[in-house]
């Protein structure tokens, strides 16, 4: 027995992560990374397309995700490793789609909050003029990563804590607002038309439809770091998925059907919304406002887990300097969050100062991102089970390949769709893929691991299933 055992490959001593979370974090991370998208952001899709041709949009996105959630479940099941998106695309795909998958959702996590800061600042200065956006950004970042070098668990508590009060919150606006909701005030943004712009306006306000469910694949990132990921990490993002699905059809609702005309460019769409219905009370704003900050800090804290982990991946693979994946003693990465944290520091400068429209810039920017690495991911769920039909699937996507192909279909539709409303979006997103590129061609490629703590692992899983 001692001679067969010594056979086996060893488990790799790498840099590991700790298992903490259960399904109740998991799902307070994943809603808690999207759920500042109903306070903020969405309402300019209103413009393009009206209420009744956003609920088309929502549909369609909703569909996106609904299949990018179980094919993420099935992956992430299947490969539950830190890299996520990273470590599916290389395994189905191979070293340079995978570093571009990580690339991808290392971009949209980057930018997005940056937009999340952003807002945060601008909702902190309604409850007290006299601080400027940039010190309540920095201060979201210093506090943030703070928190999360001190430990996965603590740091998931409080995402979740945050995010119980931001769904509250969504709550309490739809059970106020939906007996004054008129059929005229839906019709006003289109005058009654389904889509008042044509099939532009549509494709238009898709990336801003898509703020009602992005970020919800940042859940995988923390599957390393899940106790049980074959049944928790599935569970956890179904629950999620029909919680944001229906506080995001029940936001853009009675949001459109009580406010006014004018919602399409507010910055506070749901604090102008009741103020329409209560008038000029002086608790209203502040209100609002601090269930709005509670949901902004719950996504920007989870998007910063999100970051850090993936990060965390593409440098224990090599296709990132080493340090950025040294771990301290609470078995988190220093350096993974706090380089990504700088960065986007430096972008909310930029975006608070130089950048005209910098939120939905930001926004269409990381849904920009994220559209390559939804196809890449959805491209890979229908790759693995070609090639890889041996891989352990405790949970598979129902249907075979179509939902994947659907949802790969809807996002490469996506991917060029900030070209309606917000261009330089576009263009710098291309620019900065260009750039990732040309890093991965003069740097990455001559350091990257033959074989990935992900692959070590398949390989020792299936020695050990040969020696049974």
């Amino acid at each position: 027995m001692a001679s067969e055992n010594a056979l086996a490959p060893e488990k790799p001593s790498g840099k590991q992560l700790s298992k903490v979370a259960g399904p109740l974090l998991l799902w307070g991370i994943a809603v808690g990374a999207v759920i500042s998208g109903d306070y903020y952001g969405w309402n300019a899709g209103l413009g393009l397309t009206g209420y009744w041709g956003y609920l088309v949009a929502i549909g369609l996105m909703g569909l996106l995700y609904a299949g990018l959630s179980a094919s993420i479940s099935e992956l992430g099941t299947a490969i539950p490793h830190a890299g996520g998106a990273y470590a599916y695309t290389r395994t189905a795909l191979g070293r340079v789609w995978g570093f571009l998958a990580g690339a991808m959702v290392q971009m949209q996590f980057v930018f997005a909050p940056v937009a999340v800061a952003l807002t945060t600042g601008a909702y902190v200065q309604i409850l007290f003029p006299q601080v400027p956006v940039l010190l309540t950004a920095a201060i979201l970042y210093i506090a943030s990563t703070g928190l999360h070098l001190m430990g996965a668990g603590s740091s998931m508590w409080v995402d979740f804590i945050f995010t119980a009060v931001a769904t509250v919150g969504l709550v309490v606006f739809a059970v106020v607002g939906i007996p004054h909701i008129s059929i005229e005030n839906l019709n006003v943004h289109s005058d009654g038309a389904v889509f008042p712009q044509g099939i532009g306006g549509l494709w238009g306000a898709l990336p801003l439809a898509a703020w009602f469910f992005f970020a919800i694949e940042a859940t995988p990132m923390a599957a390393e770091e899940t106790k049980n990921p074959a049944k928790d990490l599935p569970k956890a993002l179904f629950w999620a998925f029909i919680t944001l699905a229906l506080v995001g059809v029940s936001t853009l609702t009675v949001a459109a059907g009580v406010g006014g005309k004018d919602l399409a460019n507010s910055a506070a769409p749901l604090a102008d919304t009741l103020m329409s219905i209560v008038g000029d009370q002086a608790w209203i704003i502040p209100s609002i406002s601090i269930f709005a900050i509670a949901s902004l800090i719950a996504s920007f804290h989870a998007i910063v887990l999100a970051y850090s982990r993936q990060t965390f991946a593409l440098s224990r693979a090599g296709y990132l300097p080493a340090g950025l994946s040294t771990l301290n003693k609470h078995h988190v990465p220093t350096w993974g969050l706090i380089v990504p944290g700088a960065v986007g520091l430096v972008f909310c400068v930029l975006g608070d100062t130089v950048l005209p429209d910098a939120i939905p810039v930001l926004i269409n920017l990381s849904v920009f991102a994220a559209a390559i690495s939804y196809v890449l991911m959805t491209l890979s769920t229908i790759v693995l089970r070609k090639t890889r039909p041996d891989l352990k699937r405790p949970v598979k996507v129902p249907g075979g390949i179509v939902i994947p192909a659907v949802s790969m279909v809807l996002a490469v539709i996506l991917i060029p769709a900030a070209l309606w409303g917000f261009p330089l979006a576009f263009v710098i997103g291309v620019g900065v893929v260009a750039l990732y590129l040309v890093y991965y061609s003069v740097a990455a490629k001559k350091r990257v691991s033959r074989y990935t703590l992900e692959e070590e692992l398949a390989l020792v899983e299936s020695a050990e299933e040969e020696l049974e």
